[in-house]
């Protein structure tokens, strides 16, 4: 039987790729939050970029509500305004887009990322063959995901951001299938209407260029959800391969060889990807090998497995995948919309807004997330972005295929995967030199996937299902590392403030009770969202996450913090639309 709770185990796939917020930009010091109020328009903040030479990220972030006359960007603009500034700022990169891709760098991310977003889309598919009776499955995912993948990477404004199947949205197809069964209505032609209303109403937040509502999040949003992620994957995983053992129908031996062989795939992933910052050979191939660390760690996984299962005579559960391109169930791969009764199509207006939320928070949040990135140096296009979504959403739903957005976990992975990063000798902290923005790798990665249902099938298969849980616990382990709100957990137990990691920037911004106060509140979020996400109301999961930006807003209103501790703890990340990158 089918839960929400379900949902949010296989989640842990998904969640797997938040390795990527490793390295997220977080904003502008409080001296050039004077440059913006003293500013007449966006662009006096920038500046003009030198070629070759982008102007600075925190100038180029600072900049994003200031329009002309110092006035912040409204809500809602005039028809197309947004689309219009967002093909102006990103147009004239798109031939350079594909000119940075040409790199060893963009090769290691392709197969990097194959495997990490090939496994939750398998995942998701077994979950909505369960919750749907087996009309959507596997094939459906993998193909809504290679399909809108493609479109996206070559039309979107920021192909950073890649898109595929979230939990929320799988929950909701749930819902809406138990629905429909209940109340005998016909369940692609329902879906396919709820679909198009809710493409409607996502293009006329892009016509309206509504995105602009992303500006109120902030690093509290940010760091507090990127630690949720984190923390889903790295529990999810253990959890999968501890419960092994207490299953009566898997023996111990199994039990043992597939534990050891998800702490092999993890140690090896741990050890080459230490490699990058150890003293041997040139840098060059250091980093090239550290870059294809998950890869070669599943290589060594499966071989290790292979001798275990060779050696004690058992069999690893392995990657399922589908048989054939066919659908799930006997249907064409078009809906006949108009074969539906007429009342059907104006009820599927109903749910249509709460979908449309979901694709909504999921798009923008993880957006941001991509635009605020260290090292990114064009522009974002959230409205852009919203409007190709819009169009995928109803072609998706007219070929009854799950509906897809921005994913939060491989499109931070995605970005952390293109950077490049230098070690500070001085504090031991790494730092971010340059990110590859480039449209090749989604582009390639989205058409692997479609080709791995008919030419990688037997490949796949043989990959044990623990060396995948090994390397998500991993990537786990790697995104908690450069989360300045996981790194503040360990603060609050510090007693002396003279005990403070001199390493941190915060140690000389706050004091200690500040610093606690402030970390405290973000624990509390992070436990509220916990335990939301496994129980039945798990539905209200995206909203629990927009609440965070209002949460942050009433701590300061209340007096909570004062603004120069505001600044200093919690800056505001934003992006400038009218900021133009030009290549050397």
């Amino acid at each position: 039987s089918f839960s929400r709770s379900t949902v949010f185990n296989v989640v842990k796939m998904q969640t797997a790729m938040t390795m990527n917020t490793l390295g997220l930009g977080l904003g502008a010091r409080p001296a050039m939050r004077s440059r913006v109020v003293a500013a007449k328009s966006a662009k006096a903040i920038v500046g003009t970029p030198v070629v070759g030479k982008p102007v600075q990220m925190a100038a180029r972030r600072a900049a994003v509500t200031v329009r002309a006359g110092g006035n912040p960007e409204p809500i809602v603009q005039a028809p197309f305004v947004g689309i219009k500034e967002d093909l102006a700022a990103r147009g004239p990169l798109y031939i350079d887009d594909f000119k940075q891709g040409i790199s060893p760098k963009s090769l290691a991310s392709v197969f990097f990322l194959f495997f990490a977003a090939l496994a939750p889309a398998v995942a998701f598919g077994a979950v909505l063959t369960s919750a749907t009776a087996g009309m959507l499955g596997a094939t459906e995912v993998i193909l809504a995901t290679a399909i809108g993948g493609v479109l996206y990477a070559v039309l979107c404004g920021q192909p950073m951001s890649i898109l595929a199947s979230t939990g929320s949205v799988v929950t909701y197809t749930a819902i809406l299938y138990t629905t429909c069964a209940q109340y005998g209505l016909p369940f692609f032609g329902t879906y396919a209407w709820i679909g198009i209303w809710t493409s409607i109403l996502l293009m006329i937040v892009a016509v309206t260029s509504s995105s602009n509502l992303v500006r109120f999040f902030t690093k509290f949003t940010d760091e507090t959800f990127a630690a949720l992620v984190a923390c889903i994957f790295c529990v999810e995983s253990a959890k999968k391969i501890i419960m092994m053992f207490f299953n009566p129908s898997i023996s111990s031996t199994l039990a043992m060889g597939s534990a050891l062989t998800a702490l092999v795939t993890c140690g090896s992933a741990i050890a080459i990807s230490n490699f990058k910052r150890s003293p041997y050979g040139p840098e060059g191939v250091r980093n090239l090998i550290g870059d294809f660390a998950p890869t070669f760690a599943i290589a060594i996984g499966c071989f290790f497995g292979a001798w275990l299962a060779g050696n004690y005579g058992f069999t690893f559960d392995a990657l399922s995948l589908p048989a054939s391109l066919a659908p799930s169930i006997a249907r064409p791969w078009v809906t006949d919309i108009m074969a539906v009764p007429t009342w059907v199509k104006l009820a599927a207006l109903a749910p249509a807004p709460a979908c449309a939320i979901l694709l909504y928070m999921d798009q923008n949040i993880t957006t941001r997330l991509v635009n605020a990135s260290k090292g990114l140096k064009k522009p974002g296009a959230y409205h852009l972005d919203m409007f190709w979504l819009s169009l995928i959403t109803a072609v998706t739903s007219i070929c009854g295929l799950p509906w897809i957005c921005a994913s939060t976990v491989h499109s931070l992975t995605h970005v952390k995967s293109l950077t490049d990063v230098k070690q500070d000798p001085a504090t031991g902290r790494e730092e971010v030199t340059g990110v590859t923005e480039t449209r090749w790798t989604p582009l390639v990665l989205n058409l692997l996937i479609g080709a791995s249902i008919i030419f990688l099938k037997d490949v796949l298969g043989q990959i044990p299902m623990c060396v995948l849980s090994g390397i998500f616990f991993y990537l786990g382990l790697a995104a908690m590392r450069g989360n300045e709100f996981l790194e503040r957990v360990g603060m609050t137990l510090i007693t002396d403030p003279a005990k403070m990691p001199a390493s941190s920037p915060l140690t000389k911004s706050v004091s200690l009770p500040t610093l606690k106060k402030f970390t405290i509140m973000q624990i509390a979020c992070l436990a509220v969202m916990w335990w939301i996400k496994g129980s039945p109301a798990a539905m209200l999961f995206p909203i629990l996450i927009a609440a965070l930006g209002p949460v942050r807003i009433v701590a300061g209103k209340a007096g909570w913090f004062t603004q120069e501790e505001l600044n200093a703890l919690d800056e505001q990340v934003e992006t400038d639309p009218g900021y133009v990158y030009q290549a050397a």
